[in-house]
Protein backbone atom coordinates (compact mmCIF):
# COMPACT_ATOMS: atom_id res chain seq x y z
CA UNK A 1 0.00 0.00 0.00
CA UNK A 2 1.35 3.40 -1.03
CA UNK A 3 1.84 6.37 1.31
CA UNK A 4 -1.03 8.28 -0.33
CA UNK A 5 -3.42 5.39 0.26
CA UNK A 6 -2.28 5.05 3.87
CA UNK A 7 -2.93 8.78 4.50
CA UNK A 8 -6.45 8.47 3.11
CA UNK A 9 -7.10 5.36 5.17
CA UNK A 10 -5.67 6.96 8.33
CA UNK A 11 -7.72 10.17 7.89
CA UNK A 12 -10.94 8.25 7.35
CA UNK A 13 -10.28 5.91 10.29
CA UNK A 14 -10.00 9.01 12.49
CA UNK A 15 -13.17 10.51 10.93
CA UNK A 16 -11.40 13.65 9.73
CA UNK A 17 -11.83 15.82 6.69
CA UNK A 18 -8.78 16.91 4.68
CA UNK A 19 -9.00 20.32 6.34
CA UNK A 20 -9.21 18.82 9.87
CA UNK A 21 -6.35 16.46 9.12
CA UNK A 22 -4.27 19.39 7.90
CA UNK A 23 -5.05 21.48 10.97
CA UNK A 24 -3.83 18.62 13.20
CA UNK A 25 -0.35 18.79 11.64
CA UNK A 26 -0.35 22.50 10.69
CA UNK A 27 -0.70 22.25 6.91
CA UNK A 28 -3.41 23.40 4.49
CA UNK A 29 -6.21 21.31 3.07
CA UNK A 30 -4.58 21.69 -0.36
CA UNK A 31 -1.34 20.14 0.92
CA UNK A 32 -3.23 17.14 2.28
CA UNK A 33 -5.09 16.81 -1.04
CA UNK A 34 -1.81 16.81 -2.98
CA UNK A 35 -0.41 14.08 -0.69
CA UNK A 36 -3.45 11.91 -1.23
CA UNK A 37 -3.36 12.36 -5.03
CA UNK A 38 0.42 11.77 -5.12
CA UNK A 39 1.10 15.26 -6.53
CA UNK A 40 3.43 15.80 -3.57
CA UNK A 41 4.81 14.00 -0.52
CA UNK A 42 5.06 15.17 3.09
CA UNK A 43 8.52 16.25 4.18
CA UNK A 44 10.39 14.60 7.05
CA UNK A 45 9.06 16.95 9.70
CA UNK A 46 5.44 16.36 8.66
CA UNK A 47 5.95 12.60 8.57
CA UNK A 48 7.22 12.87 12.15
CA UNK A 49 4.13 14.85 13.15
CA UNK A 50 1.81 12.30 11.55
CA UNK A 51 3.57 9.49 13.42
CA UNK A 52 3.33 11.31 16.74
CA UNK A 53 -0.23 12.71 16.35
CA UNK A 54 -1.91 9.61 14.95
CA UNK A 55 0.05 6.82 16.63
CA UNK A 56 1.45 4.99 13.62
CA UNK A 57 5.00 3.79 13.00
CA UNK A 58 7.57 5.01 10.52
CA UNK A 59 7.96 1.44 9.24
CA UNK A 60 4.25 1.19 8.38
CA UNK A 61 3.92 4.66 6.95
CA UNK A 62 6.99 4.73 4.70
CA UNK A 63 7.26 1.11 3.61
CA UNK A 64 4.90 0.15 0.78
CA UNK A 65 5.34 -3.50 1.76
CA UNK A 66 3.16 -3.08 4.85
CA UNK A 67 -0.63 -2.75 4.55
CA UNK A 68 -1.29 -2.66 8.31
CA UNK A 69 0.57 -2.13 11.55
CA UNK A 70 0.15 -5.86 12.23
CA UNK A 71 2.30 -6.56 9.19
CA UNK A 72 5.10 -4.52 10.78
CA UNK A 73 4.84 -6.42 14.07
CA UNK A 74 4.70 -9.75 12.25
CA UNK A 75 7.81 -9.00 10.22
CA UNK A 76 9.69 -7.81 13.31
CA UNK A 77 8.79 -11.04 15.08
CA UNK A 78 9.99 -13.05 12.08
CA UNK A 79 13.22 -11.05 12.02
CA UNK A 80 13.77 -11.59 15.73
CA UNK A 81 13.03 -15.27 15.32
CA UNK A 82 15.57 -15.60 12.51
CA UNK A 83 18.12 -13.68 14.52
CA UNK A 84 17.45 -15.89 17.54
CA UNK A 85 17.89 -19.02 15.45
CA UNK A 86 21.18 -17.70 14.09
CA UNK A 87 22.45 -16.98 17.60
CA UNK A 88 21.31 -20.42 18.79
CA UNK A 89 22.97 -22.07 15.79
CA UNK A 90 26.22 -20.17 16.46
CA UNK A 91 26.17 -21.26 20.12
CA UNK A 92 25.47 -24.86 19.10
CA UNK A 93 28.29 -24.82 16.55
CA UNK A 94 30.71 -23.41 19.12
CA UNK A 95 29.63 -26.06 21.63
CA UNK A 96 30.18 -28.82 19.04
CA UNK A 97 33.65 -27.47 18.21
CA UNK A 98 34.53 -27.45 21.93
CA UNK A 99 33.23 -31.02 22.26
CA UNK A 100 35.35 -32.16 19.32
CA UNK A 101 38.42 -30.50 20.80
CA UNK A 102 37.81 -32.13 24.19
CA UNK A 103 37.29 -35.52 22.52
CA UNK A 104 40.60 -35.19 20.65
CA UNK A 105 42.40 -34.06 23.84
CA UNK A 106 41.01 -36.84 26.05
CA UNK A 107 41.69 -39.45 23.35
CA UNK A 108 45.29 -38.26 23.10
CA UNK A 109 45.74 -38.34 26.88
CA UNK A 110 44.29 -41.85 27.07
CA UNK A 111 46.28 -43.37 24.19
CA UNK A 112 49.61 -42.04 25.48
CA UNK A 113 48.96 -43.03 29.10
CA UNK A 114 47.66 -46.46 28.12
CA UNK A 115 50.86 -47.16 26.17
CA UNK A 116 53.07 -46.78 29.27
CA UNK A 117 54.78 -50.14 29.90
CA UNK A 118 57.84 -49.65 32.14
CA UNK A 119 58.42 -52.62 34.48
CA UNK A 120 60.81 -50.75 36.78
CA UNK A 121 59.55 -47.58 38.36
CA UNK A 122 58.95 -45.62 41.51
CA UNK A 123 55.80 -43.58 42.10
CA UNK A 124 55.62 -41.21 45.08
CA UNK A 125 52.25 -39.73 45.96
CA UNK A 126 51.82 -36.96 48.51
CA UNK A 127 48.67 -35.45 49.97
CA UNK A 128 48.46 -32.01 51.55
CA UNK A 129 45.32 -30.34 52.83
CA UNK A 130 45.02 -26.67 53.68
CA UNK A 131 42.77 -27.45 56.65
CA UNK A 132 44.97 -30.28 58.04
CA UNK A 133 46.56 -29.78 61.50
CA UNK A 134 49.98 -30.64 60.04
CA UNK A 135 50.82 -29.16 56.65
CA UNK A 136 53.26 -31.98 55.92
CA UNK A 137 50.28 -34.27 55.34
CA UNK A 138 51.01 -37.77 54.12
CA UNK A 139 52.72 -39.48 51.23
CA UNK A 140 52.74 -42.90 49.61
CA UNK A 141 55.50 -44.63 47.70
CA UNK A 142 55.10 -47.47 45.23
CA UNK A 143 58.16 -49.13 43.72
CA UNK A 144 58.12 -51.96 41.21
CA UNK A 145 61.14 -53.89 39.95
CA UNK A 146 60.26 -56.82 37.76
CA UNK A 147 57.39 -58.65 39.45
CA UNK A 148 58.06 -57.39 42.97
CA UNK A 149 56.12 -54.44 44.33
CA UNK A 150 56.44 -52.52 47.59
CA UNK A 151 53.80 -49.96 48.59
CA UNK A 152 54.60 -47.75 51.59
CA UNK A 153 52.38 -45.25 53.39
CA UNK A 154 53.67 -42.40 55.53
CA UNK A 155 51.46 -40.24 57.70
CA UNK A 156 52.92 -37.27 59.60
CA UNK A 157 49.64 -36.33 61.24
CA UNK A 158 48.77 -39.33 63.41
CA UNK A 159 52.17 -40.85 64.13
CA UNK A 160 55.73 -40.86 62.89
CA UNK A 161 57.48 -44.20 63.50
CA UNK A 162 61.28 -44.11 63.31
CA UNK A 163 64.07 -46.68 63.39
CA UNK A 164 67.06 -46.66 65.78
CA UNK A 165 68.87 -44.11 63.64
CA UNK A 166 65.91 -41.71 63.62
CA UNK A 167 64.89 -42.47 60.06
CA UNK A 168 61.14 -42.19 59.41
CA UNK A 169 59.44 -45.53 58.79
CA UNK A 170 56.21 -46.20 56.95
CA UNK A 171 53.15 -46.79 59.12
CA UNK A 172 51.76 -49.22 56.57
CA UNK A 173 53.43 -51.38 53.93
CA UNK A 174 52.28 -53.89 51.30
CA UNK A 175 54.70 -56.32 49.69
CA UNK A 176 53.78 -58.38 46.63
CA UNK A 177 55.83 -60.94 44.74
CA UNK A 178 53.78 -61.93 41.71
CA UNK A 179 56.04 -64.84 40.76
CA UNK A 180 56.21 -66.37 44.26
CA UNK A 181 52.53 -65.59 45.04
CA UNK A 182 53.49 -63.69 48.20
CA UNK A 183 51.33 -60.81 49.31
CA UNK A 184 51.27 -59.42 52.85
CA UNK A 185 50.76 -56.21 54.78
CA UNK A 186 52.82 -54.74 57.65
CA UNK A 187 50.99 -52.29 59.91
CA UNK A 188 52.86 -50.33 62.57
CA UNK A 189 51.64 -50.78 66.15
CA UNK A 190 52.52 -47.79 68.34
CA UNK A 191 52.19 -49.74 71.60
CA UNK A 192 54.43 -52.62 70.53
CA UNK A 193 56.79 -50.43 68.51
CA UNK A 194 56.67 -53.12 65.85
CA UNK A 195 54.79 -54.13 62.73
CA UNK A 196 51.83 -56.50 62.69
CA UNK A 197 52.09 -59.02 59.90
CA UNK A 198 48.96 -59.94 57.90
CA UNK A 199 48.85 -62.40 55.05
CA UNK A 200 46.51 -60.64 52.62
CA UNK A 201 45.59 -63.91 50.92
CA UNK A 202 43.87 -65.01 54.14
CA UNK A 203 41.71 -61.88 54.10
CA UNK A 204 40.22 -62.81 50.76
CA UNK A 205 36.91 -64.67 50.65
CA UNK A 206 37.21 -66.21 47.19
CA UNK A 207 39.85 -67.55 44.84
CA UNK A 208 39.05 -64.76 42.40
CA UNK A 209 40.01 -62.15 45.01
CA UNK A 210 43.25 -63.99 45.70
CA UNK A 211 44.05 -63.98 42.00
CA UNK A 212 43.35 -60.24 41.87
CA UNK A 213 46.13 -59.70 44.41
CA UNK A 214 48.60 -61.04 41.86
CA UNK A 215 47.09 -59.44 38.81
CA UNK A 216 50.04 -58.22 36.78
CA UNK A 217 49.25 -54.55 36.23
CA UNK A 218 51.21 -51.35 35.88
CA UNK A 219 50.29 -49.28 38.95
CA UNK A 220 51.34 -45.99 37.38
CA UNK A 221 49.25 -46.55 34.28
CA UNK A 222 46.26 -47.97 36.16
CA UNK A 223 46.32 -45.08 38.62
CA UNK A 224 46.25 -42.55 35.79
CA UNK A 225 43.55 -44.38 33.84
CA UNK A 226 41.36 -44.40 36.94
CA UNK A 227 41.54 -40.59 37.04
CA UNK A 228 41.36 -39.47 33.42
CA UNK A 229 38.49 -40.36 31.06
CA UNK A 230 39.45 -43.78 29.64
CA UNK A 231 37.87 -45.79 26.85
CA UNK A 232 35.56 -44.52 24.08
CA UNK A 233 32.42 -44.28 26.21
CA UNK A 234 34.02 -42.34 29.08
CA UNK A 235 35.85 -40.04 26.66
CA UNK A 236 32.68 -39.33 24.67
CA UNK A 237 30.62 -38.58 27.79
CA UNK A 238 33.35 -36.32 29.20
CA UNK A 239 33.62 -34.49 25.87
CA UNK A 240 29.95 -33.49 25.85
CA UNK A 241 29.81 -32.83 29.60
CA UNK A 242 29.97 -29.05 30.30
CA UNK A 243 31.30 -29.79 33.79
CA UNK A 244 34.64 -30.47 32.06
CA UNK A 245 34.88 -26.74 31.46
CA UNK A 246 38.59 -26.49 30.57
CA UNK A 247 40.79 -28.89 28.60
CA UNK A 248 44.23 -28.11 27.16
CA UNK A 249 46.31 -30.38 24.92
CA UNK A 250 49.27 -28.03 25.11
CA UNK A 251 49.29 -27.81 28.91
CA UNK A 252 48.14 -31.44 29.35
CA UNK A 253 45.49 -30.61 31.91
CA UNK A 254 41.76 -30.43 32.43
CA UNK A 255 39.42 -28.95 35.01
CA UNK A 256 36.02 -30.05 36.22
CA UNK A 257 33.36 -28.68 38.52
CA UNK A 258 30.79 -30.48 40.66
CA UNK A 259 27.86 -28.25 41.57
CA UNK A 260 26.44 -30.83 43.97
CA UNK A 261 29.52 -30.74 46.20
CA UNK A 262 30.73 -27.19 45.44
CA UNK A 263 33.95 -28.80 44.24
CA UNK A 264 36.43 -27.75 41.56
CA UNK A 265 39.12 -30.19 40.41
CA UNK A 266 42.24 -29.54 38.35
CA UNK A 267 44.21 -32.48 36.89
CA UNK A 268 47.71 -32.05 35.43
CA UNK A 269 49.67 -34.62 33.37
CA UNK A 270 53.33 -35.01 32.45
CA UNK A 271 54.85 -35.61 29.01
CA UNK A 272 53.78 -39.27 29.19
CA UNK A 273 50.25 -38.17 30.14
CA UNK A 274 50.61 -39.66 33.62
CA UNK A 275 48.88 -37.77 36.41
CA UNK A 276 51.25 -35.43 38.27
CA UNK A 277 48.80 -33.31 40.25
CA UNK A 278 45.19 -33.31 41.41
CA UNK A 279 44.02 -30.14 43.12
CA UNK A 280 40.56 -30.23 44.67
CA UNK A 281 39.04 -27.05 46.03
CA UNK A 282 35.96 -27.24 48.21
CA UNK A 283 34.04 -24.05 48.84
CA UNK A 284 33.98 -24.57 52.61
CA UNK A 285 36.53 -27.34 53.31
CA UNK A 286 39.68 -25.81 51.86
CA UNK A 287 42.12 -27.22 49.32
CA UNK A 288 43.49 -30.75 48.93
CA UNK A 289 46.46 -31.41 46.64
CA UNK A 290 47.64 -34.82 45.46
CA UNK A 291 51.11 -34.71 43.88
CA UNK A 292 52.66 -37.59 41.91
CA UNK A 293 56.37 -37.97 41.18
CA UNK A 294 57.76 -40.74 38.99
CA UNK A 295 61.08 -42.33 38.22
CA UNK A 296 61.22 -44.92 35.47
CA UNK A 297 64.77 -44.50 34.21
CA UNK A 298 66.46 -47.87 33.50
CA UNK A 299 69.22 -48.68 35.99
CA UNK A 300 67.85 -46.56 38.83
CA UNK A 301 66.50 -49.52 40.77
CA UNK A 302 68.07 -52.48 42.49
CA UNK A 303 66.34 -55.80 43.09
CA UNK A 304 63.61 -55.37 45.71
CA UNK A 305 64.17 -57.34 48.90
CA UNK A 306 61.43 -58.92 51.01
CA UNK A 307 60.98 -56.41 53.92
CA UNK A 308 60.87 -59.31 56.40
CA UNK A 309 64.41 -60.31 55.38
CA UNK A 310 66.02 -56.87 55.63
CA UNK A 311 65.94 -56.75 59.45
CA UNK A 312 64.94 -53.10 59.37
CA UNK A 313 61.33 -53.66 60.39
CA UNK A 314 60.57 -55.37 63.75
CA UNK A 315 57.67 -57.69 63.02
CA UNK A 316 55.06 -59.31 65.21
CA UNK A 317 53.74 -62.35 63.37
CA UNK A 318 49.95 -62.65 63.57
CA UNK A 319 48.11 -65.20 61.48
Amino acid sequence: MKLSEKLIKLRKEKGLSQEEFGEAINVSRQAVSKWETEEASPDTDKVKEIVEKFGVSYEYLLNDEFDTEKDVVSKCEVHKSKKGRKVLLAILLLYLLVCVYKFVAFTRFYLIANSFSEEKYSMTTSLKMSNAPDSRGAYYDTTRVGNKIIEKSYNFVDMEPKDENGNVLPYDMNYTDIDQKICYRLTYDEDRKAYIYTDRKEEMVSQEEVEDLFRDENNIKENTLSIIPSGFKEIFLASIDPRYYYVSIRNRQFRTVSFAYDLKTKVELNQDCLVTKIAQKFEFDGLSIWSFNYDYVPGHFEELADPRETGRYPIVEER
